[in-house]
């Protein structure tokens, strides 16, 4: 009976995960300055249907949606003559096929579950005398969010903070899993000759509910897994949470889209959690040289400001930097990134993280990084591309560190 019973739940619990079958995603080209306006319109209106993965200002825009809307979709962007094509014919034949080809790949070649990213961050504490596990706050449904302190007693309380966050959007799954490795690396070189110069605090996984959740229930899931009393849908868009010009345009007020503000600035644990952590070093006197969020996908090195199109007071300095790394990060394996101030790039999206860390932690170097791909894949990355994106993302880190070094 009890055997009867536990297979009863398995079926259910697979019953249950959402599927995409059927589901399209369509590469929007706009011509012009019309055009672009009428297709951010719709990301703007339609966001509740419609699943905008990424939309740039003056590039493509990649939409997923449900097989009885691609029809009366397609039928929009063609009465105003707007190119696009299918990207992804079927969302879920990429969920199913999501695997590389590595028959026998290493850890830093495959993407790991929330229970296992926490026991790395464990083991990476016990196995290297230069990192100590921190717990940076704690997720709405409970669960740690843990990761490291990488430092040497050398240079004490003097030393620059660099920041490095992870997973922010549940789906992401290659950012925690770029970060996780870019540490290792770290912590295996001795802290590549950096450690005398800064402190790093690195969390690889800061969704940890939503992320959990994507891989039980949703593959698809980007928000937490919050719940407010009067909201018809769960979750809210972390990275529109941050107490910066919360609640402009580039969030939305319905609880039901992906870029849900929440109910206020810092709802979300999450974002509370670790912003008041970090908060409280500055508060003891510690300087923030660099804010990294990692995202996926576009290749994109983007800096402030988010809000608005409106280049920060640092700008030259963060895009010299920014070349830099991409420079850095392309010599590995040829991968292209566009670098530049995220709404001028994007369009303006309130409450983002790079926003924060530039105008309210003072790092001068804040940035989001988003990581492969162009959208072949979009945030469903074969596991083949792993390790190539961390390999590469890593030299532009270095490369990053040693322009902030020798510019400050």
């Amino acid at each position: 009976m009890k055997l009867l019973i536990i297979s009863l739940l398995v079926a259910l619990a697979v019953a249950e995960k959402v599927r995409y079958d059927g589901y399209q995603t369509l590469r929007i080209e706009p011509k012009g300055a019309i055009q672009n306006d009428y297709i951010h319109h719709l990301a703007e209106t339609l966001d509740e249907k419609y699943d905008f993965w990424t939309h740039t200002r003056n590039g493509f825009t990649d939409v997923m949606m449900a097989p009885n809307l691609v029809g009366g979709f397609k039928y929009l962007l063609e009465s105003r003559d707007i190119d696009y094509h299918v990207m992804i014919e079927d969302v879920q034949k990429l969920i199913d096929n999501q695997d590389g080809i590595l028959p026998s790949a290493g850890f830093y070649e495959t993407y790991h579950s929330y229970d296992e990213i926490q026991t790395w961050v464990t083991d990476m504490a016990n196995q290297y005398s230069i990192a100590e596990e921190m717990n940076f706050a704690t997720s709405y449904l409970g669960k740690p969010i843990n990761g490291l302190k990488i430092s040497k007693s050398t240079g004490g309380s003097t030393k620059r903070i660099v920041y490095f966050q992870g997973g922010i959007h549940a789906r992401e799954w290659i950012s925690p899993a770029t970060v996780m490795y870019m540490t290792y690396q770290l912590l295996e070189n001795n802290g590549e000759g950096f450690l005398d110069e800064f402190d790093f605090y690195i969390i690889p996984s800061l969704n940890v509910d939503g992320y959990q959740y994507s891989w039980t229930n949703d593959r698809m899931w980007r928000k937490t897994r919050s719940t407010y009393e009067g909201n018809a849908c769960d979750g809210v868009d972390p990275n529109r949470n941050y107490m910066y010009e919360w609640g402009g345009s580039g969030s939305s007020s319905l609880s039901c889209s992906d870029i849900y503000r929440g109910p206020a600035a810092h709802s979300e644990p999450e974002v509370s959690g670790t912003t008041s952590f970090l908060e409280t070093l500055k508060d003891q006197g510690r300087k923030f040289a660099c804010f990294i969020d990692f995202h996926s996908y576009s290749q994109l090195w983007l800096s402030p400001y988010s809000y608005m199109e409106r280049d920060a007071e640092n700008h030259a300095t963060q895009v010299g930097a920014a070349e830099e790394a991409c420079a850095a990060l392309q010599a590995v394996h040829g991968t292209r990134y566009t670098f530049g101030a995220s709404a001028s790039t994007l369009y303006a999206a309130d409450g983002c993280s790079v926003d924060w860390g530039y105008a309210k932690l003072g790092a001068t170097y804040s940035y989001v990084v988003e990581l492969r791909d162009k959208g072949r894949y979009g945030f469903l990355l074969p596991e083949n591309q792993i390790l190539p994106t961390g390999e590469e993302t890593y030299a532009g880190i270095k490369a990053l560190l040693n322009s902030i070094k020798n510019n400050s």
